[in-house]
């Protein structure tokens, strides 16, 4: 008779495998090279595909498909980060995968730009950082400060100390910074860099902390810090319940839905607008494919939508997956529907 740990123990759910074809895309396009970005953004696709797969599909991966949904948000998001707008808190949500994080950076990246003339050395116009997802119950706010810190350009933030003022100066020297002393830190790195804009990225991570309140007065104290007072938070559905739960932030707030393309199940003669718009997209990343050997992507346009549910971020993901593949077979040949079965997330 089998003892209950082992019966336990058969019963257990092997590990998953990691995907080779995944963890291939995210080494070669995962690391941060803005030098070798910049250079491959200028490549034509004539020029790209003289390079290795790795470049190739680094190349693919940076590529900026605009589209109907995609320009709307894009509009959206200018108009409240314009200093006069009194909008202070920013949600950006979508679905996962759709390009939130991908349009933040390009839209900071414009930020930059366009205030780089009246700039001086010392300031940061825009930090961006992301919620750590630690493995806690609960979101560990001094990774998150530490984050700020850094990206404020505080490397030595450890070696601080806090000082009170008295008859004399009196230094207090601890193993362990608190979070006091983190958010003192923040409060002095946020005035001192002039930043106008705090972006926190993969916000539903915050959901872990079970006080809305406590962690919304948080954010919005960091948000009064900065020089323009806006606080962008960035994440999926779920991140609304966050939001919407602090009435108070949801008044001086805006939410900006990223929404995907509606799909139907079964096609008619008389497209929508949704439709045409996706097939277009398809359309322009046939012409922009990485490999000599081009599939009729357009042709399976609606496959592709069903595929992706509607969503170019996720679109764009499968195509990397089928490029990938192609790049592999021998002499790059046409994508075959296993290929294309692989690229694909399962039904569920």
């Amino acid at each position: 008779m089998m003892s209950q740990a082992t019966t336990k123990k058969a019963r257990a759910p092997k590990k998953k495998a990691p995907d080779p074809i995944e963890r291939a895309i995210e080494k070669a396009c995962d690391s941060e090279d803005e030098e070798l970005d910049n250079h491959l953004r200028r490549l034509s696709r004539t020029e790209a595909l003289t390079l290795d797969i790795d470049h190739r599909i680094r190349w693919f991966y940076r590529l900026q498909v605009w589209h109907r949904e995609l320009k709307r948000v894009r509009e959206d998001l200018r108009e409240l980060f314009e200093p006069w707008n009194e909008v202070k808190l920013i949600s950006l949500i979508g679905m996962t995968g759709i390009g939130k994080s991908t349009l933040a950076a390009y839209l900071l990246t414009h930020l930059l730009k366009v205030s780089s003339d009246d700039l001086q050395p010392h300031e940061i116009p825009v930090i961006y950082v992301k919620v750590p997802a630690n493995g806690d119950r609960s979101m560990s706010w001094m990774v998150l400060y530490t984050s700020i810190l850094v990206k404020g350009g505080e490397v030595l933030h450890a070696h601080k100390r806090s000082v009170e003022k008295g008859d004399k100066l009196q230094f207090k020297l601890r193993k362990r910074l608190s979070l006091a002393d983190l958010r003192t830190f923040i409060s002095e790195m946020l005035k001192a860099r002039r930043v106008r804009i705090l972006v926190i990225d993969e916000a539903f991570h915050m959901l872990r902390f079970d006080n809305y309140a406590a962690t919304m007065d948080t954010l919005k104290s960091l948000s009064e810090e900065t020089d323009s007072g806006k606080l962008m938070l960035i994440g999926n559905y779920d991140m609304s319940d966050l939001v919407m739960d602090y009435a108070q932030v949801v008044r001086r707030g805006e939410i900006v839905h990223f929404k995907r393309y509606e799909v139907r199940a079964e096609l008619t003669e008389e497209l929508t607008a949704d439709e045409v718009e996706f097939k277009r997209v398809v359309e322009k990343f046939e012409g922009l494919w990485p490999c000599r050997k081009v599939p009729p992507l357009t042709k399976l346009w609606h496959y592709l939508m069903r595929a992706s549910l509607g969503s170019v971020g996720m679109l764009k993901l499968i195509l990397l997956r089928l490029a990938y593949q192609q790049m592999r077979s021998e002499d790059e040949a046409l994508p075959t529907d296993g290929m294309f079965a692989k690229a694909t997330k399962s039904h569920k």
